[in-house]
């Protein structure tokens, strides 16, 4: 794989790049040329081997060509058109061509063998050029992962110097401007007003009115330091009720609820009245809807129900 620098490195620290640069480089070349030499040296083997086999061909055609000449010469010995002394000398020619023949042919396996010995060696050094480089790849990785570590604490450290809030908005009031004050956990610190789009208002009902309520009906927050004849409330979409009911400091049960606005202020948005935190409001939930006739027939329905019930 080709050398690949991180994107995001610091420029003051290019020399650390140029230096493993180098290093990548030098490496690269000493295992290239090793395993240029082991390849060269495969190459003679299998050249040896080629030889072998065009000897081993040539020495069977020899041989042949020997042993048809003996079959030949034989039935003319018996007429004496051919000396003894001739016959001899084709079986030794006959017989030295196979021996060659067979020594050639117990060489091509040995010539295999060391082929094969060739490419293992090639094998084990691309093993242990890898090896080597996943074992200090590793060794940098758990050194990175060290220096991540000890990072990340450091970094605690300095973030908790920093304090942040949660949401964007105005601050409304400075709780804490004491130099050098002791800050107690938990303590708050501003106090701000969200610059959201909506506002998150949370409101308690009674279990009695649990049953008629669902998350995504329309509501209204109104509240009491704004007159809600004159400046109106914010419309508003039920967004949460709480899975269990609750208790208060008065043993008094409640659901809580959370509703969100649709606006952050009331009044107009050349001309916005602000809302603070800790403004009391008031949240009426529409569950439905009921005429005039419903109002008057109520009590009549109520003791048409229980007319003919008995305690």
């Amino acid at each position: 794989h080709p050398f690949e620098a991180p994107e995001k490195f610091p420029p003051e620290h290019a020399d650390i790049i140029e230096d493993e640069l180098q290093l990548y480089n030098s490496r690269q070349q000493e295992f290239g040329s090793s395993i240029a030499i082991l390849n060269q040296q495969l190459n003679q083997h299998r050249q040896a081997l080629v030889e072998l086999r065009a000897e081993e061909k040539k020495l069977v055609r020899n041989a042949e060509f020997t042993s048809q000449e003996l079959s030949m010469t034989e039935p003319l010995v018996k007429t004496g058109a051919v000396s003894e002394v001739e016959l001899i000398r084709l079986r030794q020619a006959v017989n030295e061509s196979i021996g060659r023949l067979e020594v050639t042919q117990l060489t091509v396996p040995k010539a295999q063998a060391v082929i094969e010995e060739a490419l293992d060696k090639i094998d084990e050094r691309k093993q242990q050029f890898v090896s080597a480089s996943r074992i200090e790849m590793n060794e940098a990785k758990t050194q990175l992962s060290r220096l991540n570590i000890s990072n990340v604490a450091l970094e605690d450290r300095v973030n908790r110097t920093d304090v942040q809030s949660p949401v964007d908005g105005t601050v409304n009031q400075v709780l804490v401007n004491t130099t050098g004050g002791v800050i107690q956990p938990g303590m708050d610190l501003l106090e701000i007003v969200p610059a959201n789009d909506t506002l998150l208002v949370e409101a308690k009902i009674k279990p009695s009115d649990v049953a008629f309520i669902h998350p995504g009906q329309q509501a209204t927050v109104k509240l009491t330091a704004y007159d809600f004849a004159i400046y109106g409330g914010l419309d508003s979409v039920l967004e949460l009720i709480s899975a269990d009911s609750l208790t208060d400091e008065t043993g008094e049960h409640f659901f809580q609820i959370r509703v969100r606005t649709k606006k952050n202020h009331l009044g107009s948005d050349s001309n916005p009245l602000p809302i603070i935190p800790g403004m009391i409001a008031t949240v009426d939930i529409i569950t439905g809807k009921k005429t005039v006739m419903d109002y008057i027939l109520k009590p009549l329905k109520r003791a048409q129900a229980s007319a003919l019930s008995e305690r």
